[in-house]
């Protein structure tokens, strides 16, 4: 369920975007003249907050940027230009109240030719320090990696990213670069590798602000890939260039310019993990029960409230149209059904679920060995997999309480967790031995409390279709598990499904 919280800091993340567009790099006057800018807004704070649309909003934190000029700093002999960011998270998920506090610290040469010098990234929760620290040597960049427990070393060779790319971003800031419709492509450089975004000046507005005519300008953001693009807009004050706002559209977010005794203000909190339920109005496992001898075909559920589109067609589920309302099938016989979609695995799916990543722990010999002693000499994939599934479940006790997301090597030397813990140990333990494996997110069927709750699990590559495996109550193919779109990930909601009919295989239906 901290799956929540990981939403959280995330959006702050650049990843990399494929357009067609080329970079915008600066010349050096122009970024000269960026720089002055920046210097000039400085002390800025922001509120951060999730909204559903509703009146459910709430604060989980704020911002607080400053920026320096600074002829002698540390071990560097020249001047250099130095951003700070400081973000903290105040998060209530089941009753437990966990603080993030995240550093981001870029140094730069505050002269042609500008270069990065010094990159820093580090996350601390719960005792628990994660960073990331690019450092330039010459032309190279030394990227390290820490979870806390170990460290991997990246070099990576010919580095070439200054300021001219960093402050492409805010281009809009001069005079001849801000008419309706212009775009830039900025290549950022984030978690010691290369990302991009793209900003549209999208139009200039006019508000009355105590009788004054007060301007503002809009401007669009796309960052993110295909598969989890972050869209959004960004306002800013042209006279003083400060962002009023920045709205993360499908994360549910928003940035607020405030002062900083507002800003630090965190009075306004509510439970996420409550937020984030969707009531079912009864309780569907309790009438499945009195049909023992015969299967479940479907489930729909009508959805009430605005479901953005979060729910894909997946091999469990599909989201359909009967006069007017919508309703969310559940397939509990997959095939056969007429819901619920067999999705065939691409050779780019498998390759790119098999592809160590940066610092990914699947060619850690440890893990391999610990992958292999867990299918324990199984050949074929489904054994492999149900034997995988059965040695992460019994492997990791549960620990329901635990609010921050812990690392492989953690979760091996702790073997506690929730079901993100469950989740990524096992896509680390299948992909290390050839098992495609992806995370997955959504809700699942609390029996108990009638709710659909937060959940993860994951997809295996199984006779050429991805299929849904839970490690962390060792079962496949559920009926009750609702895969949610990675691109709608917001965390607050104001939906609430009824039960309308359950289908059974026999032919019998029930209708409510």
């Amino acid at each position: 369920m901290k799956t929540l919280i990981v939403i959280l800091v995330f959006f702050l993340t650049t990843i990399n975007h494929a357009n067609s567009l080329e970079y915008t790099v600066l010349n050096d006057e122009d970024t000269k003249t960026l720089l002055d800018i920046n210097i000039s807004a400085n002390n800025i704070w922001h509120g951060v907050y999730v909204d559903d649309g509703s009146d459910k909003e709430i604060k989980i934190g704020y911002t607080h940027i400053w920026h320096e000029l600074a002829d002698n700093y540390l071990s560097y002999d020249e001047p250099v230009y130095i951003e700070n960011i400081k973000i903290h998270y105040e998060v209530v998920v089941d009753g437990e109240t966990t603080i993030i506090e995240e550093v981001l610290k870029k140094i730069f040469q505050a002269k042609a030719p500008y270069n990065l010098l010094y990159d820093l990234e580090s996350e601390t929760s719960e005792g628990l320090t994660k960073s990331i620290i690019s450092t330039r040597l010459d032309d190279t960049m030394k990227v390290v990696y820490s979870d806390g427990f170990k460290e991997e070393v990246k070099i990576i060779e010919d580095f070439d990213y200054r300021l001219n790319h960093y402050l492409a971003s805010i281009s809009f800031y001069l005079p001849n670069q801000n008419y309706i419709g212009n775009s830039f492509k900025s290549k950022d450089f984030d978690e010691g590798k290369f990302s991009e975004s793209i900003y549209t000046f999208l139009e200039k507005r006019e508000r009355g602000v105590n009788g004054v005519p007060y301007e503002y300008f809009i401007y669009e953001m796309i960052i993110g890939d295909e598969e989890l693009p972050i869209t959004g807009q960004m306002y800013v004050d042209p006279k003083n260039y400060l962002p009023i706002l920045m709205s993360y559209k499908n994360f549910g977010m928003e940035m607020r310019l405030e002062d900083k005794e507002i800003a630090q203000e965190m009075s306004i909190q509510q439970d996420l993990f409550i937020a984030h339920q969707i009531p079912l109005d009864r309780d569907y496992w309790e009438i499945i029960q009195t049909y023992p001898n015969t299967k479940v075909k479907n489930i729909f559920l009508e959805i009430k409230g605005d479901y953005n589109n979060r729910f894909p067609t997946a091999i469990q589920q599909e989201v359909i149209q009967v006069d007017g309302s919508d309703y969310l099938v559940l397939a509990g016989v997959l095939h056969g059904s007429d819901y619920g979609l067999i999705e065939s695995a691409t050779a780019s799916d498998i390759e790119k679920n098999l592809k160590k990543k940066d610092f990914d722990p699947i060619d850690d010999p440890n893990i391999i060995n610990m992958a292999t002693k867990a299918i324990n000499g199984a050949t074929k994939i489904n054994d492999k997999v149900n034997n995988l599934l059965e040695f992460v479940s019994d492997y990791i006790e549960d620990d329901l309480e635990l609010t921050y997301t812990r690392t492989v090597y953690d979760i091996i030397e702790s073997k506690s967790g929730d079901c993100t813990e469950h989740s990524m140990l096992f896509n680390v333990l299948a992909r290390s031995i050839g098992i495609p494996s992806r995370e997955v997110g959504g809700y699942a069927y609390d029996y108990e409390s009638n709710i659909f709750s937060g959940h993860a699990w994951n997809e295996v590559v199984m006779d050429g279709m991805w299929v849904p495996v839970d490690p962390t109550w060792n079962i496949s193919l559920m009926l009750g598990h609702i895969k949610e779109s990675k691109e709608f990930t917001t965390i607050i909601n104001n939906l609430e499904f009824r039960l309308a009919l359950i289908e059974f295989e026999s032919g019998e239906q029930v209708i409510f």
